[in-house]
Order: C-alpha cells, then structure tokens, then sequence
C-alpha cells in the first residue's frame, strides 16, 4: 500500500490517534545502558539543540482525587508536611541543577502536576525565591509562568492566585474538561462541578492573570453531539484567552482501566464534534495554535509547549518529572504506579544529591528527525533538519509529506518550511504518528500489552487486543 493510501484509509477509517504531545512517549523509555550523568546529557545536547535555550518543568504530583481518564504521575494527598518536605526537595533539586539552567536562557517556567495549586504560599514562595537564586532575572527573560489548578482548588484559595500573579504568574492551566453535569461525573470530578467551574472563572476574571488556560474533552460515557456543542458555546461565552479541545484517550494505566472501562479503538464521528468546536472558535475570534489549543490573539497559548515542539528541551524535576533534550529523554523516580513512598524516596535522593536518571530514550540523528516532524509541522523549516542529516535520510520521511500535500493536509512554502492546512491540523496526529519510527511503537506496544494483560477485570471484558499504539489502534 502507497503512504497516500495509508493515510487515506487513516482518514476515511475515522482513525483517532493518541494526542502527540511529546516524542517519543513515555512508555518508550527502558533503562539507560550505559547510565547516563545527568551533567553529560546536557553537555551533549549543546551540539544538538537548536538554540541555547531551556524550558523548566516542575512536577508536583499531589491531588485531592483522581480523575478516571488520568494516567499521570499523581498521588493523593492533602497533607501540609509532605508538601513542605517535597518542596524542600524540588528546591535542593533545582540547586542541584543550577549549572544547567545558568548555562542557557530560562523561557519558560511550568508548575505541573498533579494539581499545585495545593500548596501553600510559603511552599511558592519557597520554589520562586530559589528560582531567585539560581537564575537572579529569570522574571525578566521568562516569557511565560505556569502553573496548573483545579476549579475547586481555586475557589478554596483565591488569595492563593492573586499572590502567585504578584510573584510573576502570567498563566493558570485550569482543567474543565466538561460543563455538563453527567460529564462531569464520569470523569471522576464531581469536586470540581459546573458550578464550581463557573465560580473559577469568575473569580480569575477579577484579578490582573493574563492568561487563563482551560479545556474541554470529546467522547466521554453519555456525552452526545448536543452536550458537547452546549459545553463548547458556553465556554466560548466565559471567554478564557486559551481553549484546548482534546479526543478522550484512555490507557491502561489511567484509573478508569481498574474497573475495565477503556476501550482502545475510537468513533471516528468524534470529529463532528471537532469540526463544530473548531468553527465555533475560531468565529469567536480565537485563533488555532495546534490541532487541539486555540488562543486570543496576544494574550493566549501556552509558549512552553510551542517551544517544546520547537526542539527547546525541557528540563524536568520532581518526583516522576520528565526531562526532554535533543540528546536523550529521561525521568528521574517515579513508575507506573505512583504511590507515596516513590514520592518520599523522590524527597531523600533530592536532599541527599544522589538522583540520577532511571530510565530513557537515547536519539540518534534519524529519531530527531522523527521528533521535530512528529511534533512541529505546524510550521516547520525542514532546513532546520540538516543539522541531523534529514537530506541524507529523507526517503524515509518525504513520502508521508508528499502525501499529506496531495491531500491538501499540507502546504509547502519557499525556503522548505511546510505548514498544516486547516484540513492537517484536524488530521495532525495521523500524519504525526506516521513519522513515529518501528521502535518506538515496539516499545510503546510492549509497555501497554503488559500492563493491560496485568489487569484482569480489563483482560476479562476486553481479551487481549491486538494493538495499542498510534494508528494500528486507532481506525474504526
């Protein structure tokens, strides 16, 4: 079968695709042999990144509940010691990381999780004035300060938000995922209902945030073309500067995978509901920024990830943080069942100076090419590519590009830049799962088979699928 005809069978097949948000995923990642000094990994990435610039990502992985479609590395806790004492750790560890972070430009800071706004003010005050010390102006070079919250975890602390936007916040990433009751439910949330969501809302609006994040997700249990468009007009009309649009994916390793509730195989009619989100958007005023994030002009998007996609690393810290370079893709503690003891072994490694990266994702020139084209074909200067050698390994990629052009999914440009059409950003993570290379879905494979066939109540309602992974998954 020709690459165009494998992508329009993807398209006509209604095939749904896990959202590519990173390459290569998480579940690729197996122990590194050799063992890899952290200091090495980013002295090697200098000659492989395309500009001296840095991303800092910092988890915290504490929540009140769990939502049913998470499959992050979180734990509940509420408790004020433990998060004294991991902030403590996160700070000793950003110390620790001081050589990295002074030896590029800080565009970026993301406090990720989790759910941080848990924490106190002592514990931000802590992290920032660490930041302070490490990198004295990094208010000033930062073009964007994050952090994720909940509704409730809003309307519980108010004061909590105005002081952040004080110490430098410019974005809050607030998870609505639906403004439907039913929803709502079904997703695990019931602490954070549609009134709560509302209430948010309205208390960010009454303070000086720049950028208030939120999202909506497609294809919940009960959820109906009608419930959707209801949930996307009244979002449209509470008018946060970002909205992203995300297709349900549920793995085995989420929480709705303990009572056998995942399906791997997707309803290709989902894209209604895209198409209805995307138009009623972009009428609205906002403008697309990827396939699943639309933004108000000047005062929306989420900078961290264009540049991630852009090939600027991310350097991650805290308990099951990952760190993306150009050299080699790494996590430092954490596994697929996080639980507190993880976390408290993630507290005296930091303390003691002795974390090291446990497991990763080593590049070789042909595997950064596939990240670059995987992630950034939103825009993308295949020139950039040189510097790996893409004229030498092109056969392997230009195939898909020219199919994705004479299906008017993509445009190309003079000076080799490509862009998506409107048509490829609906269909981007088809086109981006086909630049994925035969490891990476091997390793991907392997990771999810075994953790399903680890789940009996799964085993027993679903059998033992076939596939999991991008596309083979993903057709109806």
């Amino acid at each position: 079968m020709s690459t165009k005809s494998e992508l329009q069978r993807s398209i006509d097949g209604g095939a749904i695709p896990p959202f590519v948000y990173c390459y290569p995923v998480r579940s690729s990642y197996r122990p590194l042999n050799p063992e890899r000094a952290v200091e090495a990994i980013w002295e090697e990435d200098l000659s492989h990144s395309p500009t001296r610039e840095l991303n800092l990502y910092l988890h915290v992985p504490f929540c009140r509940y769990k939502c049913g479609f998470c499959n992050l590395y979180t734990v509940i806790s509420e408790d004020a010691d433990v998060y004294d004492a991991y902030t403590e750790a996160l700070c000793a560890d950003i110390r620790r990381h001081a050589p990295v972070i002074r030896d590029r430009r800080l565009r970026t800071v993301y406090i990720g999780g989790g759910t941080p706004s848990l924490l106190h003010r002592r514990n931000f005050d802590q992290i920032f004035d660490t930041l302070t010390e490490v990198y004295p102006n990094w208010r000033s070079t930062t073009e964007e300060v994050a952090v994720e919250a909940t509704p409730d975890s809003i309307v519980d602390r108010p004061d909590t938000l105005r002081h952040l936007i004080a110490r430098g916040l410019t974005r809050v990433n607030m998870g609505i995922q639906s403004l439907r009751p039913q929803e709502i439910r079904e997703a695990g949330r019931g602490q954070a209902n549609e009134r709560t969501v509302r209430k948010a809302i309205e208390i960010v609006k009454t303070t000086e945030l720049a950028n208030l994040s939120t999202d909506l997700i497609m294809g919940f249990a009960g959820q109906d073309d009608q419930s959707w468009r209801e949930s996307v007009d009244e979002l449209v009309e509470l008018a946060p500067e970002t909205i992203s649009t995300y297709f349900l994916t549920i793995r085995p390793d989420a929480w709705f995978s303990k009572t056998g509730r995942y399906r791997y195989m997707r309803n290709g009619a989902l894209y209604e509901r895209y198409d209805y989100a995307q138009e009623k958007l972009l009428s609205a005023g906002y403008v697309q920024e990827s396939n699943v994030r639309y933004k108000k002009p000047g005062r929306g998007g989420y900078v961290q990830k264009v540049l991630q996609f852009h090939g600027v690393p991310v350097l991650g810290l805290g308990s099951g943080a990952r760190t993306y370079t150009n050299t080699v893709d790494y996590i430092v503690g954490g596994s697929a069942n996080p639980n507190l003891a993880e976390v408290g072994d993630y507290i005296r490694g930091a303390n003691a100076g002795m974390l090291a990266p446990r497991a990763g994702f080593v590049y070789d020139d042909v595997e950064r090419i596939r990240k670059r084209l995987a992630l950034d074909l939103f825009d993308l200067n295949l020139r950039d590519l040189d510097r790996y050698g893409y004229r030498e390994h092109a056969h392997l990629f230009e195939p898909v590009l020219l199919a994705a052009e004479e299906l008017g999914l993509l445009t190309r440009l003079p000076g080799d830049r490509v862009q998506l059409t409107r048509t490829g950003f609906k269909y981007r993570d088809i086109i981006s799962w086909m630049f994925y290379s035969p490891e990476v879905v091997r390793l991907d494979e392997e990771f999810y088979r075994e953790l399903h066939n680890q789940n009996s109540r799964a085993t027993r309602l679903l059998g033992n699928p076939s596939f999991i992974s991008g596309l083979s998954s993903a057709a109806v």
